[in-house]
């Protein structure tokens, strides 16, 4: 019993859909009883008379077994007259004995008669016989006449596909009768799986024949099964929907699980390791009904729909996840895969059940998904008690899962864009709910309103005229603000000016608003090129103004002797900001603005970095090593800032593989992350020892996208600037 309830009003909605289903559902049972019943076994005859004209003949009724318990017969033993008379004629075209230790011997005896008497004798013919089930370990062929008996062959899914006579997916042996002749084989098969096998014997035209009309069909199962993952996944991609996701993964394992069941697999994936190929049906077989369950609790939404079945279904999900481990780590076989398969029908039981309560409330893409999972899990269920030989090995048994699975998909891809038009739907209702809702609310106040409207005509002049004024202002502010960002790029270095000085770099500027308080500048000179970075007090058009002093301080300082001295260039930036800011008699003013800055200069001629820091460091990494070069703890321009501080110059060689970074407080100071914490100095360097090897255009793309993440939705604390460069080569 479960708390799932069907919602008020949905009731014809319900009824239409289990309606619909159990009509369906009828119709298949019908046919599936129909095409079951006319499924019967021939009589046998031991003798397989063979002619010219023989192209196919299935020799399961032409066969007779025995069974070794212990596994010590020989061939010489089974042929001998104690035990030839023991062999169980065979009355069946498939014979199935599910698991068992047990060795079985088959043995075949085939009868050429050439109607053309003028043949010699001695002619032979070549026929291939093959045994139409590739999971078995080791089968070996004998051939025996009057005289002696010898070996044909040995294969088996335990020897490399490369050992096969004839490379197929299935057994495959030749053999070779003379015309009158009548000639015994004798098959030995052993297996850790199900015990299964089924004889068939092929002209080699028609063998030929076969493989090709085998190959076209597979062609088109496949490709069908690789264009809807492909397809889904491209829809994943654009809709970002996980649903699509799951259906992929969901597609590709059961890919597999065919390709494995069917034996393609080893013949085209893994030829080369048996062992693997003999996991990879248990492995598969969990697998798939893990992505089963996470699409049904997806698809459906069941942790709302079904909330019960739902931790039904995220059970199973676990337990499946450690089943594929053990299935691949087991040693036996056999209980890997009874494991497996009693992991998995209690599993698709839970996701029938999820489907059912959903088409019970009237979720309409339910009804895709029980059409196409309910032949999904009767197939699952037949080829389950077929494996465990509860039921016969025939047509149905066989091929049942991997039948329905190309309709499965089709119908499932038709119930996700199902879904989503329903969702639309559901939304497109919600809102007519709510316009309804207005509507009334509406009509109950419309007395009150007419008695109003007078007023509100009256209001309704003074308020458009109020927002024709917000309106005109806020256009006027915004052109103001963007010609104001013009000015303050105006600013800033060329293109053509970067390139030159730098060549390896990059440079991220990110103002909260359309303009900051962050400013780089770049100047080049005969001896080398000089770089400032600035963070100005505040952001937006305060610290936009800001910059402007800066940059037309830093401007007027370029202009004297000493642009190759950074400490002294911080020095004379800092008396010029205070006399900008406070006069004498403002001493006592409420605000105390300033900034932190970096300066360096590179000499290109003696290869030597000159650096000099107002509160911002440089950061310099060299191979496996990451230096940061400390500015001053002294700030520029503000009240208490020291006009005859003197700034400290650091000297670094420059080496080819060096890369130098410097970056205002911006992004070291932006909480996120899981405490809602600040990015952090510590963070960030080791950011940069990480990427230090990279491009610097990959570097810039990891820093932007490590800022973002730790981010996420907190809003832009301030200004954000990084610049970073480096010496790939260095240019004599």
């Amino acid at each position: 019993m479960t708390n799932e309830k069907p919602e008020a009003g949905s009731g014809k909605r319900e009824g239409n859909l289990i309606s619909h289903f159990s009509l369906l559902t009828s119709h298949f049972l019908s046919l599936f009883l129909l095409f079951f019943m006319c499924i019967s076994a021939a009589g046998a005859s031991e003798v397989a008379v063979l002619n010219e004209n023989t192209d196919q003949y299935p020799l399961g009724t032409h066969i007779s077994y025995i069974e070794d318990r212990t596994g010590r017969w020989s061939v010489n033993d089974v042929a001998s007259p104690q035990l030839s008379e023991k062999f169980v004629e065979s009355r069946k075209q498939v014979q199935n004995f599910g698991y068992t230790d047990a060795v079985f011997w088959v043995r075949l005896t085939l009868n050429y008669q050439n109607e053309l008497k003028t043949r010699s004798t001695a002619e032979k013919k070549e026929w291939f016989i093959e045994i139409g089930y590739p999971l078995l370990d080791e089968v070996e062929c004998w051939t025996a006449d009057e005289q002696d008996i010898v070996k044909k062959g040995k294969t088996g899914d335990m020897l490399p596909f490369r050992h096969r006579d004839i490379k197929h997916h299935h057994f495959v042996f030749r053999a070779e009768t003379a015309p009158g002749q009548t000639q015994t084989l004798y098959f030995r098969i052993k297996t850790a799986g199900t015990m299964e096998f089924s004889f068939t014997l092929w002209s080699p035209a028609a063998f030929a024949e076969k493989v090709s009309a085998q190959q076209y069909v597979s062609g088109i199962y496949y490709g069908l099964m690789l264009a809807m993952a492909c397809y889904n996944l491209f829809l994943f991609v654009s809709v970002r929907d996980r649903s699509y996701l799951f259906y992929v993964l969901y597609i590709v394992s059961y890919t597999l699980f065919q390709l494995s069941l069917s034996g393609e697999g080893y013949q085209y994936l893994w030829s080369e390791s048996p062992r693997w190929f003999n996991r990879t049906v248990p492995f598969f077989i969990v697998f798939t009904g893990l992505w089963i369950a996470q699409f049904t609790r997806s698809f459906l939404n069941t942790e709302i729909n079904a909330p019960r079945t739902d931790r039904v279904l995220f059970v199973f999900i676990a337990l499946s996840a450690g089943v594929a481990v053990l299935s691949v780590t087991l040693n036996s076989y056999a209980a890997s895969v009874k494991m497996a398969v009693l992991c998995v029908m209690p599993g698709l039981g839970a996701v029938l059940l999820a489907g059912l309560f959903c088409l019970r409330k009237g979720y309409g893409p339910a009804l895709y998904f029980m059409i196409a999972w309910f032949a999904f899990v009767v197939g699952a269920i037949l080829y389950g008690l077929k494996s465990f030989g509860i039921l016969p090995s025939n047509f149905l048994t066989v091929y049942v899962m991997q039948i329905g699975s190309a309709m499965l998909v089709i119908l499932l891809g038709l119930g996700l864009a199902d879904r989503i038009n329903a969702e639309r739907k559901e939304k497109l209702l919600a809102y007519e709910k709510i316009l309804k809702v207005r509507h009334e609310a509406f009509a109950a106040q419309e007395e009150a309103a007419l008695m109003m409207e007078q007023i509100v005509e009256e209001r309704t002049g003074e308020l458009r005229a109020t927002l024709e004024q917000v309106a005109y202002a806020n256009t006027t502010i915004m052109e103001n603000i963007r010609y104001a960002e013009r000015i303050q790029r105006s600013l800033l270095p060329s293109k053509a000016v970067v390139n030159r000085c730098l060549k390896h770099y990059f440079i991220i500027d990110e103002p909260k608003y359309i303009v900051g308080g962050d400013i780089y500048l770049l100047d080049e000179f005969d001896e080398g090129w000089l770089l400032a970075l600035i963070d100005c007090t505040g952001h937006g058009i305060p610290g936009a103004l800001m910059t402007m002093l800066a940059g037309t301080a830093f401007k007027e300082t370029m202009q004297k002797d000493y642009y190759n001295n950074p400490s002294q260039i911080l020095k004379s930036l800092n008396a010029a900001v205070k006399t900008s800011l406070y006069s004498s008699n403002e001493k006592n003013a409420g605000s105390d603005d300033g900034m932190d800055a970096g300066i360096l200069f590179v000499n290109v001629k003696t290869r030597v970095l000159t650096f000099a820091g107002a509160k911002i460091p440089l950061v310099c990494t060299f191979r496996d090593t990451l230096r940061i070069v400390k500015g001053d703890r002294q700030s520029i321009g503000y009240k208490d800032a020291n006009p005859d501080f003197n700034f400290t110059n650091h000297e670094i060689p420059i080496q080819e593989g060096m890369s130098f970074y410097m970056a205002t407080d911006g992004i070291t100071d932006q909480p996120g992350g899981p405490g809602h914490l600040p990015f952090g100095n510590k963070r960030f360097r080791s950011l940069l020892k990480e990427i230090r090897g990279k491009p610097f255009e990959e570097q810039e793309k990891c820093i932007r996208e490590a800022y973002m993440e730790w981010k996420d939705e907190e809003e832009q604390r301030d200004d954000i600037t990084v610049i970073g460069f480096g010496f790939l080569r260095i240019e004599n």
